[in-house]
């Protein structure tokens, strides 16, 4: 089979060859062996690097497809030459390796995460905001983004005067009256309220539409230190663990 594929992940595996994990257009997130790939005359180590798009042939193993006769299509220079483009991209990178089963093809995450990787490969200025859109759009269409109409205690309808905050375990906000009595949370501002109840339009080819591109990303940038925002958190959750991208990021802002 012929395939693209943005590689997602490499582990060095027997004496010369690599597991590849990465996301294919044809079969959704896949892992295939690369043959010899750690030999110094090989031609395909340049083409799968992290991040690449790139096409190549699957063919089977006995354990897992071999790859062979990669190309690579986009090696997205710009992003690898920016360590806050190359942190933004990791924490994409690393949300698909933990939500994402193996072999569930979907076209709209395949042409989110080639979309996003090439808008933040030409975008100069706010690398940031790129995150948040995408991260927004990414729970979206993982059918995680949370129930922003109503309480998920007493089911009052939420609006800019009503909302409180984003609690985990119930998977959705509780209003103030519900905070205050009781039920905990993480406190949400009025940014990340108009963030998360803002899904993308009903546009197939449009993966960064969940809010305005002149709207600032509800993230604090404090003595030039990252600050996590509720949808870092919405991610940390519902993986049930932290994300290293995340502090890289802290580390590099």
């Amino acid at each position: 089979m012929l395939t693209k594929a943005i590689i997602l992940k490499k582990q060095n595996t027997n004496e010369y060859d690599q597991w590849v994990i990465c996301y294919t257009e044809e079969l959704g997130k896949l892992k295939a062996v690369a043959k010899s790939i750690l030999k110094p005359s090989s031609v395909q180590a340049l083409h799968l690097d992290v991040f690449n798009l790139v096409e190549f042939e699957l063919i089977s193993g006995r354990g897992m497809p071999i790859i062979t006769g990669a190309q690579t299509a986009n090696s997205y220079v710009g992003v690898k030459s920016s360590v806050i483009k190359t942190a933004v991209a990791y924490f994409f990178i690393e949300a698909l390796d933990r939500m994402v089963l193996e072999n569930d093809k979907d076209e709209k995450l395949w042409f989110f995460l080639v979309s996003f990787l090439g808008e933040l490969d030409k975008d100069n200025s706010n690398s940031l905001t790129l995150l948040c859109r995408g991260q927004a759009r990414l729970l979206d269409i993982l059918g995680y983004f949370p129930e922003t109409s109503s309480c998920k205690t007493c089911d009052d309808n939420l609006d800019n005067d009503s909302f409180g905050a984003f609690n985990y375990n119930l998977g959705g906000i509780v209003c103030k009256k519900c905070f205050l009595t009781g039920y905990g949370g993480i406190l949400m501002s009025q940014n990340d309220f108009d963030l998360i109840r803002r899904r993308g339009n009903n546009e197939e080819n449009k993966y960064y539409t969940t809010f305005s591109k002149k709207q600032r990303c509800p993230l604090s940038e404090l003595g030039g230190v990252y600050s996590k925002s509720i949808l870092d958190g919405m991610f940390e959750y519902i993986s049930g663990g932290k994300f290293y991208s995340l502090e890289l990021l802290n580390m590099v802002r």
